[in-house]
């Protein structure tokens, strides 16, 4: 059977933890600005409200804090591997379980979620199997 070097292991954590940040960062854009959020995910502009603005701003402060945290993650990839299964439950599970439930009731198109669910998915199922194949590079303590 095949093996995986060290080498490899660390660069597919770093390429996890850095399509992470790259992703939660991105996300902060559409949280930011009302226009390119009812763009991307629809919405009624007429529900532009200052609660609505301040959730999402408590959320950008949030995906953007997550951003640095994979970033630094990539620094010493193997060591900060937990942030993957982390990042994977309960922050991606809850960003599907809120959009699943925000389709189911009318809030968001169920059209417009399913390419967010298939990125979301791939980077779960990526961070599930690096940081499978990483374990043998960690040393019990």
């Amino acid at each position: 059977m095949p093996t995986v070097s060290l080498e490899t292991i660390m660069l597919l954590l770093r390429i996890a933890f850095v399509a992470g940040a790259v992703t939660d960062g991105l996300a902060v854009i559409p949280m930011l600005s009302r226009r390119i959020g009812i763009a991307l995910v629809g919405g009624d502009s007429s529900r532009d409200k200052m609660e609505y603005r301040f959730a999402w701003g408590v959320g950008a402060a949030l995906m953007a804090g997550w951003t640095l945290l994979l970033l630094w993650g990539a620094m010493s990839p193997l060591m900060r591997r937990d942030i993957l299964l982390l990042t994977v439950f309960p922050v991606i599970a809850g960003i599907v379980l809120a959009t699943v439930i925000a389709a189911h009731r009318g809030l968001v198109s169920v059209a417009r979620m399913v390419p967010l669910w298939i990125h979301l998915g791939t980077v779960s199922f990526f961070y599930i199997l690096v940081y499978v194949l990483s374990i043998p590079f960690v040393q019990s303590s």
